[in-house]
């Protein structure tokens, strides 16, 4: 808009100085030709010398004042762009906050993130926790095709996919045409398919361990670049937080179960073993005070049952305290920074 006032408004005013010209020219012909008059000539020189410094000095103070718009929605724009930025982290803070749902987060930003970086789809992978393959969400930009909830689509391998390269060498990727690399990457042969030209892939970095990438890709070719590399890198780290913390808590609600079976078959088997301990009793009793040969041999039976069974509960008991030591040595971290620590890093 600016730039096409600072070229319409400097051409209309010579365009009326040229009118007035021609028009002044016509009228002398009209009359007879040039005034021969000194004094008339010398008014006409004096007035067009005036007219032509007024406009040139028009036009520069008109470029100059060009420029200084320019140079300030260029600095607005700049603003709002950052403001967008600070916004799409506080709303991913926010739903962070409220709940550690990578996937509804990512479904809940993916408008955000679209105005941020002008693309066609927005994507999310995450890593699973063998490390050997993602799987991929996808949020469309335009509002009538977004879904409520984001929902897996396709599973990819870490081997033979960009995504894999981007994750192992924790650094972005810009790929300009998908068309060149489709035929050797199976996920870009995907992207390629559906009509997407452009592809920019940022990892999910947190404490120098991937866990994931957020992807943008458009129909257009050569639409990304260094700047949209900038804007999505915090939102990425952002995103590989809160999926750090999401796993931290899947697994401290493992730790929680897994502790109350634990309780819970201690308990039980105590409750048992006394129970056991109550009938070994009572059968040695029987066997003192009834000499027959058959009670004897059935109390027999019934005693090691019972001692069988005790021998169970002492297994049982044995495999659970295994198991909490092993919780206790570390398998359950205590905190988001020890997760981030473990698992498969740059696979």
């Amino acid at each position: 808009m600016t730039l096409w006032r600072s070229r319409t408004v400097p051409a209309a005013i010579w365009g009326l100085l040229l009118a007035f010209a021609v028009l002044q020219a016509s009228i002398w012909i009209l009359t007879g030709g040039i005034p021969r008059g000194p004094a008339v000539l010398i008014q006409v020189i004096a007035a067009w010398t005036v007219m032509i410094i007024l406009a040139t000095l028009a036009t520069m103070r008109l470029g100059v004042l060009s420029t200084r718009i320019a140079q300030a929605e260029h600095a607005h724009r700049v603003t709002l762009d950052e403001v967008e930025e600070l916004q799409t982290r506080n709303a991913m803070l926010g739903i962070a906050a409220r709940s550690v749902d990578v996937p509804l987060a990512f479904q809940a930003l993916a408008g955000r993130i679209s105005r941020l970086v002008p693309c066609d789809r927005v994507g999310l992978a995450l890593l699973s926790d063998n490390g050997e393959e993602f799987q991929t969400f996808t949020a469309r930009t335009d509002d009538e095709e977004r879904r409520t909830r984001a929902r897996p689509e396709v599973t990819f391998k870490t081997e033979r996919s960009a995504l894999g390269a981007v994750v192992r060498s924790c650094e972005p990727l810009i790929i300009e045409d998908t068309a060149e690399r489709s035929p050797d990457l199976l996920d870009l042969n995907v992207i390629q398919t559906a009509g997407f030209t452009s592809v920019l892939i940022v990892p999910l970095v947190a404490r120098g361990r991937a866990v994931g990438t957020l992807n943008v890709v458009s129909r257009r070719r050569n639409a990304f670049d260094q700047r949209h590399i900038n804007v999505l890198v915090p939102i990425a780290e952002l995103f590989a937080i809160t999926y750090i913390a999401q796993q931290l808590q899947i697994a401290l609600g493992r730790h929680r179960s897994l502790e109350a079976m634990l309780e819970l078959t201690a308990s039980t088997a105590t409750e048992i073993n006394s129970a056991l301990q109550a009938i070994i009793g009572h059968c040695d009793l029987l066997e003192r005070g009834y000499p027959d040969p058959g009670l004897q041999r059935d109390l027999a039976t019934v005693v090691r049952q019972a001692q069988r069974i005790e021998g169970l509960l002492e297994k049982m008991r044995a495999v659970a305290q295994e198991r909490l030591k092993v919780v206790s040595d570390g398998e359950i971290p205590a905190s988001p920074e020890a997760y981030g620590g473990q698992g498969p890093a740059g696979t």
